[in-house]
C-alpha cells in the first residue's frame, strides 16, 4: 500500500511541482525518478509492473502516445531493477548515474516514437530536451534521495532482505 501512495504522490509532484521548477521547457521526470528508485531496490519484476502502471497513468493524459510511457518504464524498470542486483545502490553517485542514465534511456524510446523516426528532428530534441531533462532529472533524484534518508521512509526493502 506504501508503494501505491508513494508513486501517486510522484505522479502528483509531476503534475504540480514539475511545472513551477522548470527551466524553460525542462523540467524533472518525477514518475521516471520513482521507477527507477524503486526498481533498484525491489529487482526487475517489480520494477517492471511499477513501470507498466506509472507509465500507463501517465499514457491516459496523452491518448496520441497511448502506451508509449507504458513500454518505456516497464524496460526501464527491468534494466534499472536488474542493475541495481548488481551494484551497491546507496552509494549517491551511482544513484545520480542510475537516474541519468534511466531518463536517457526512456527519452531515446519515447522520442523514437514521438518523432516518427525523423533523425533531425529526433537529434533536435535529444540534445535540445532529453540530455537537459535528464540532468534535471538526475539532480532531482539525488535531492529526492537525500530526503527520503533525512525523513527515514522506508518505501522499499532492499534486495537483500526478504520480499512479501
Amino acid at each position: 500500500m506504501k508503494v501505491i501512495i508513494t508513486s501517486f504522490a510522484f505522479l502528483l509532484l509531476q503534475l504540480t511541482v514539475a511545472p513551477r521548477i522548470a527551466i524553460g521547457e525542462i523540467a524533472p521526470d518525477f514518475p521516471l525518478l520513482f521507477v527507477v528508485y524503486f526498481s533498484i531496490y525491489s529487482g526487475p519484476l517489480r520494477g517492471s509492473v511499477a513501470g507498466f502502471l506509472i507509465g500507463f497513468i501517465q499514457d491516459l493524459f496523452n491518448p496520441e502516445l497511448l502506451g508509449v510511457n507504458a513500454l518505456t518504464k516497464t524496460v526501464l524498470g527491468y534494466v534499472m531493477g536488474y542493475a541495481g542486483a548488481k551494484t551497491e545502490s546507496d552509494h549517491v553517485v551511482l544513484l545520480a548515474a542510475a537516474f541519468f542514465v534511466g531518463a536517457l534511456m526512456h527519452d531515446f524510446v519515447y522520442l523514437l516514437f514521438f518523432t516518427g523516426l525523423a533523425p533531425l528532428k529526433f537529434l533536435a530534441l535529444f540534445f535540445t530536451k532529453a540530455l537537459p531533462s535528464a540532468l534535471y532529472t538526475a539532480v532531482a533524484g539525488v535531492l529526492v534521495h537525500a530526503a527520503i534518508s533525512l525523513l527515514g521512509i522506508k518505501v522499499v526493502r532492499p534486495l537483500g532482505k526478504a520480499r512479501s
